[in-house]
């Protein structure tokens, strides 16, 4: 049954304050049971043909004639690939006690009738592999005639278990491909979920488990009220706008206990398992006393053409606070279609709590890198199902022609776009609900977003556009531009034209500097100079920490008159983290504490 509106409400207050004071063990468990309990009750009596409906009810005990009659009437027209591979064998084994041999039958047919597509992306291929290695288990001994593939229990197992242990070594010594997607983080989880759940190999449980330890710890380290920070793979709009939106942010209300009380679809098979968060990550999670940099080593998903390595390297830098957080990628073609170079997100102002700049860049290039169709039809292929993709005005996307270089909360950022690429002009993302926006005779645009203050310089002349979301343009039946007044708009895009561009980006909270007021007087001193002209694009700039630096597009980064050598990256470096490169081991440390995954060895040490 529904929880509660009191229920609700401490939940509500729980995740408000879970920021501010840690709790013990026990109260976190506690709390924990009634947020696991909120996200799930909804489907105990909800309707409709959903697997999330029937695998409640079976986990529940509960209503078990109508969960085996929607399970049988669902696997009528089997559908999804993956995504239905996961909750299927999910719900199965939910239900497998208790359901009826009818059911049992009609999924045993399923797996064998529906053949589903593997797919082509990291994400896709964890969820495959992770369901069907599940499946084969729970149908021991069977010829490949029972099985869609024409595979038998036995080469279906060891497929799914070689693929997936590839899969795990690959990300712990080079770093996952498809990373940090606020969007993408629940089918990781949910496919080691499975195995941290069900799997009856000891090792494969015990690498799900490992598994959901370290996706979540690399979610916890640059985590701020349930926001991934940072650069991301992965995000669609409007998630890269409204940060809350993406689906990580119920696993951080499930795991963490911050954000906002949500029910998720995504989030509902792990808020039902026997998994629980190492309290250690909570209170990583959760720990904002000190500032802190985490630097993050990740890699390139599969380069196919036009390219001499098949995973570079990706250099990811995040600044965080109790306030906000400021992360960026090195810049670059690092991952098609939904890249997320940089952004400051903070904890005021919900839904937008974010500003961030892009070059709204698509091209089939791009796509060629990374895809292994006829490049000359793959626009269209994937504006099919990405609709954003070839839009000038979109938020989300990569650019060669795009650099950065951050120190601590200080941020460069250079564009030398060549003329003639889609597009030419630079975009920037402020929400129009700041508590102020001041474009500043020093030509500082300052922001103040509750005690967390921004400054941004632009290098090159630029203009302003207020424009509504795309979602309230549906809902009003509005389109176009409207009107500049702060209260009919949602956000204001900054756009400038010039080819040869950048800006200057400083962000401050009000127990790092003091008052919105001193923030805006020290900027005034701190005026960038610049060096715009083709193949000739660069800035330096002293910080508000009187740090030095110089960048010139697009690798030549200075700090204080040292080169700074982002190859020296580590796979995590952080008060919090540390894994070397190629170690398959990551050492999680809080205070006293030690928590380490040690894949080699297939052990957990504390």
């Amino acid at each position: 049954m529904r929880i509660s509106n009191l229920i609700l409400m401490l939940l509500v207050l729980v995740a408000g304050l879970a920021v501010a004071q840690q709790i013990s063990r026990d109260e976190y468990l506690k709390e924990y049971e009634a947020r696991a309990k909120y996200m799930t009750s909804i489907y105990d009596t909800a309707s409709g043909m959903s697997f999330n409906n029937i695998a409640v009810r079976y986990a529940h005990n509960i209503d078990i004639a109508w969960a085996d009659s929607m399970f049988i009437d669902t696997l009528k027209d089997p559908h999804g690939d993956m995504f239905w591979m996961y909750p299927c064998i999910n719900t199965y084994v939910l239900g497998k006690g208790k359901m009826s041999d009818a059911t049992k039958a009609a999924v045993r047919n399923a797996w064998k009738t529906y053949a589903p597509y593997r797919g082509d992306t990291e994400n896709h291929w964890a969820m495959y592999y992770a369901s069907l290695f599940i499946a084969a288990e729970q149908w021991p001994g069977l010829p490949g005639s029972e099985w869609y593939n024409g595979k038998s229990s036995d080469e279906n197992r060891m497929e799914a278990k070689d693929y997936l242990i590839h899969w795990i070594k690959i990300t712990t010594t080079i770093g996952q491909g498809e990373f940090d997607s606020p969007d993408y983080l629940p089918e990781y989880m949910n496919a080691m979920h499975l195995l941290a759940n069900f799997a009856q190999d000891a090792e494969m449980k015990q690498r799900g488990v490992m598994m959901m330890d370290y996706l979540l710890a690399d979610f916890a380290a640059e985590h701020l009220d349930g926001q991934y920070l940072g650069g991301f793979s992965r995000i669609y709009e409007p998630a890269v706008y409204k940060p809350l939106n993406s689906a990580g942010s119920a696993f951080a209300y499930l795991y963490f206990g911050t954000g906002a009380p949500t029910y998720s679809g995504w989030a509902t098979f792990a808020a039902l398992g026997s998994y629980r968060l190492p309290q250690i990550l909570y209170y990583i999670a959760t720990d904002r006393s000190k500032p802190y940099v985490e630097k993050e080593r990740k890699r390139v998903r599969n380069v196919i053409r036009f390219g001499n390595e098949k995973n570079p390297p990706v250099y990811k830098y995040t600044y965080v606070t109790k306030n906000y957080g400021l992360g960026s990628l090195q810049g670059g073609i690092l991952q098609p279609i939904q890249q997320h170079t940089w952004g400051v997100r903070y904890i005021y102002g919900r839904p937008y709590t974010t500003i961030f700049g892009l070059h709204p860049y698509w091209s089939s290039l791009e796509l060629g890198m990374f895809f292994p169709e006829e490049i000359k039809p793959l626009i269209a292929d994937v504006v099919a199902s990405k609709g954003t993709y070839n839009n000038p005005d979109k938020w989300t996307g990569g650019s060669p022609f795009e650099r950065t270089f951050q120190h601590l909360n200080t941020l460069l950022v250079l564009y030398d776009i060549v003329p003639g690429t889609t597009t030419e002009h630079i975009d920037g993302f402020f929400p129009a609900n700041l508590e102020q926006r001041i474009v500043d005779p020093s030509g500082w645009i300052i922001c103040k977003a509750g005690d967390t203050y921004v400054g941004w310089y632009p290098l090159q002349e630029y203009e302003w556009k207020a424009e509504k979301s795309k979602e309230a343009q549906v809902k009003s039946g509005t389109t176009g531009w409207p009107g500049a007044q702060k209260e009919e708009n949602d956000f204001w895009r900054l756009r400038s034209h010039e080819l040869q561009n950048g800006y200057v980006i400083e962000v401050r909270s009000k127990s790092e500097i003091g008052s919105f007021e001193k923030f805006v007087a020290s900027l005034r001193t701190r005026i960038p100079k610049s060096v715009l002209k083709p193949g000739s694009v660069s800035v330096r700039y002293t910080t508000l920490n009187n740090d030095k630096m110089y960048f010139a597009f697009p690798d030549v980064r200075t700090l204080n008159g040292k080169a700074v050598d982002l190859s020296k990256t580590k796979l995590f470096d952080s008060p919090f983290l540390h894994a070397e490169v190629g170690s398959e081991m990551l050492t999680m440390t809080y205070k006293g504490e030690k928590r380490i995954l040690d894949f080699k060895n297939l052990k957990i040490v504390e």
